[in-house]
């Protein structure tokens, strides 16, 4: 079964974006093969190609996108928590005809570049560009005939699950020091039926405030954090005393164990990359020791 077949639509829309941006700078969508391949051969630099969703979710027919922060306090065991997330608006309306791929505000939710519109709107309303959960869950209220809380749980545990995985998939990459954690950013989009789809995962989030919706959350965030890492929990709790939800804890992994899966995976991208066939015994392999180790 293809699993993004759904969100291929009819246009054939793909988003061109460097591989180490941020703020929406150099982030391009294209529908013609050519004009991709001309856009690459120009950069000096690596690019990523991505599948546009093209039936992605609108809010009041405006594309939108969901950040949400996932800390990571221990990488073996693996830990990992998430924040309450934030919805993030486009200023204009949505559309996929060729003429208005260019066109920032109605495709990039990034706030840095949604800010420069002139509809920009920083109220936590449904004017707004940028959402709470809360007001998020009432738009859906009135739009689906009373399913909104219904709705949200679905995309929340996808969101949680997603977290799960992508931390989980370098977690032999990286070393675990005591004391430390790191903070992510995850972009997630929705599409038409309500499933999520993983866009990017930022290592250096914004936590500027200049909104009604993170002049209340980073704040609160920030304090929590350090309560959290300063003072011991129950390791039993799946909610300490502070806003982080537990999304995993895992079981500590012998060193041996993750030094051969970071060497399975290792040589399996090799092979990929030079376009060498692998066998579906190294691909389950591979995948075992993902999910297993």
């Amino acid at each position: 079964e293809h699993l993004q077949l759904s969100i291929d639509g009819t246009r054939n829309v793909w988003v061109v974006k460097p591989g180490h941006g941020s703020r929406g700078r150099g982030v391009k969508c294209f529908d013609d093969l050519q004009a991709i391949l001309q856009h690459a051969a120009s950069r000096k630099r690596a690019c990523i190609v991505q599948k546009y969703v093209e039936p992605c979710l609108l809010l009041d027919e405006k594309k939108f996108d969901i950040r949400a922060w996932v800390l990571v306090t221990s990488w073996n065991p693996l830990t990992v928590w998430m924040y309450e997330p934030y919805i993030r608006l486009c200023t204009e309306k949505h559309s996929l005809e060729s003429t208005t791929l260019h066109n920032q505000f109605a495709h990039l939710c990034n706030r840095c570049v949604q800010e420069e519109a002139e509809e920009y709107d920083d109220e936590d309303e449904e004017t707004g560009t940028m959402w709470s959960v809360e007001t998020l869950t009432q738009y859906l209220d009135k739009t689906s005939g009373g399913h909104g809380k219904d709705i949200w749980d679905k995309i929340r545990a996808q969101c949680l699950q997603i977290a799960h995985y992508t931390t989980h998939c370098v977690q032999e990459t990286v070393h675990n020091q005591p004391g430390c954690f790191e903070w992510f950013g995850l972009d997630f989009l929705v599409d038409q039926e309500h499933n999520v789809w993983n866009l990017e995962c930022n290592i250096s989030p914004d936590l500027s405030r200049g909104t009604e919706v993170l002049e209340r959350l980073v704040p609160e965030a920030m304090t929590e954090l350090w309560e959290m890492i300063l003072e011991p929990h129950d390791a039993s709790l799946d909610r300490a005393e502070h806003g982080w939800d537990l999304v995993f804890r895992g079981k500590e992994i012998p060193r041996e164990a993750l030094q051969k899966r970071f060497c399975m995976k290792k040589n399996l991208n090799t092979e990929l990359r030079a376009g060498r066939p692998f066998s579906l015994r190294d691909a389950l392999q591979s995948k075992a020791g993902a999910h297993h180790a």
